[in-house]
This record gives structure tokens, sequence and C-alpha cells, in this order.
């Protein structure tokens, strides 16, 4: 397991399959730390469960397509689960659905 990003106000955890995402995902604590993906992360499906995320913005959603795109170039699949609604709606504005898989009917 590995933790980062706390004393940036968010969290990531990386369990097998998983990598768990919380606290504010926003330009002010991300600006510093690019999008990575963990070198324990291994697929060829990863879920990235965003139910302990309070707040983000769109540099946030920035960050997660960052990291799509890394796991995409690793031969791994992403799929979002528990999504605040703001990324939701942010998504849909964006026209980002197809790109992000994003599991609905999850709280």
């Amino acid at each position: 397991m590995k933790t980062a990003g706390a004393e940036r106000g968010w969290t990531l955890r990386v369990d097998p399959g998983v990598i768990r995402l919380g606290g504010n995902l926003l330009r002010a604590g991300l600006d510093r730390d690019p999008a990575h993906l963990p070198a324990d992360v291994v697929g060829p499906e990863v879920d990235v469960h965003l139910g302990q995320v309070k707040r983000i913005d769109t540099a946030g959603l920035a960050w997660l397509a960052a990291l799509q795109s890394r796991a995409e170039a690793k031969g791994i699949r992403l799929r979002y689960t528990h999504a605040p609604q703001a990324m939701r709606q942010m998504m849909a504005v964006y026209g980002l659905e197809g790109l992000m898989p994003l599991e609905t009917g999850l709280d």
C-alpha cells in the first residue's frame, strides 16, 4: 500500500486492483504534483475509487485525465467508481464520459 498527496489536501492509496483517492482534488493542491501512475498499480483493470473525494475542480478532472493517459500507455484500463456529483457534471459538460469510464449507480 502506498499513500501520497496528504500534505497537499488529498490522498492517494493503492490497494490490489484499486486506487483510492480522497480529500480535495483542486488546482491549489495539484499544481506541484503532476499525475503519475504509482509503480505498484498493475492491470489489466484497476478501479479508481473516488468515494472519499470531498471537492474537485476542473484541474482535478484534468489531473485524473492525465492519470488515465498514463495508465493507458501501460496497458491498464481505469474505471472510476463512487464519483462525486460535481465530477459527473463536469464530465458531461466536457464530453469525457467516453474517455474516462465512469461506473454509475454506486454511492
